[in-house]
């Protein structure tokens, strides 16, 4: 290859560079999306910001967004026949309404931007994605219940987490203060996930000591956007004692003693019987 035809194809190459970053800084561009954060159920308006920098007017420019596979439905839209003169900017307007049952995540949403140069009849197009998020975060509420709760006695405490909100709890863990009770198991249980409208629980052994303790506990979780949430949760716990846990039937009296005086008694009664028994055989036997 000699020296001309080098510097030929170095200037080609050159243009075809030069048209290719032209025709990627002259076009219809989706600049902005305005639109905060939807929850599961809700409903709002979207801007879509669109620049012309094609260094023609253009006009029927239209917006269609692809929602076939994504957990949004559209409600209204304004994004039809509008004119957009070069280097100028329209918003684009949509209302949409996120599923009632939608997962919480970002969802890329397709779209297809058609328009004609002003003066021509071709419909010219540009296809891209946009970014929406649903959000939703849980809601915990908290009970305790109990197994064997009598002082002195050894049971169960086990705290109860319901979640009733829309988003799930992620990386949850529980960790609970000895008051009114020992702990013989870990003081902090990890759970891990609480789903939506749904429950677990953390189970701990104890020693009851007193009456009606209270139950502490420290709640750990990461929610949607994975911040850390610390939640410290205060619960009365009811514990008997062994008087009113028999009263209430809680417990069954031990009558084992009861039992034992009684197999005595019977026993003594069945030996006096069989030695008077046996005294009668021998006088009888005897004449007497």
């Amino acid at each position: 290859m000699n020296k001309k035809i080098k510097i030929g194809f170095s200037v080609v190459v050159l243009l075809l560079l030069v048209i290719s970053t032209l025709s990627l800084a002259s076009a219809m561009t989706v600049k902005s999306v305005k639109a905060s954060n939807f929850q599961p159920g809700s409903q709002q308006k979207i801007s879509i910001n669109v620049k012309n920098t094609l260094n023609e007017n253009t006009e029927d420019v239209s917006l269609t967004l692809d929602l076939s596979k994504v957990p949004f439905t559209l409600i209204d839209s304004d994004s039809d026949n509008v004119e957009i003169n070069d280097e100028d900017t329209e918003n684009l307007d949509f209302t949409l309404k996120a599923l009632g049952d939608a997962k919480a995540g970002d969802y890329q949403i397709p779209y297809t931007l058609n328009y004609k140069i002003e003066g021509t009849s071709e419909v010219k197009t540009k296809t891209g994605t946009f970014s929406l998020t649903i959000e939703a975060n849980p809601e915990l509420v908290y009970s305790v219940n109990t197994e064997n709760a009598i002082v002195g006695s050894k049971g169960k405490i086990i705290f109860k987490i319901v979640n009733k909100g829309l988003g799930d709890a992620k990386f949850l863990s529980v960790k609970i203060t000895s008051e009114g009770y020992t702990l013989l198991s870990e003081s902090e249980n990890y759970i891990g996930t609480v789903s939506s409208d749904d429950s677990e629980t953390a189970s701990f052994d104890v020693i009851f000591k007193d009456k009606n303790p209270t139950l502490t506990a420290q709640v750990e979780y990461k929610d949607f956007n994975n911040e850390k949430k610390t939640k410290t949760v205060t619960l009365p716990v009811t514990v008997y004692s062994t008087e009113e846990a028999l009263s209430l039937g809680i417990i069954k009296p031990d009558n084992t003693p009861v039992y034992l005086g009684a197999g005595v008694v019977i026993f003594v009664a069945w030996m006096v019987v069989r030695k008077i028994r046996k005294k009668k055989r021998i006088n009888k036997s005897q004449g007497r």
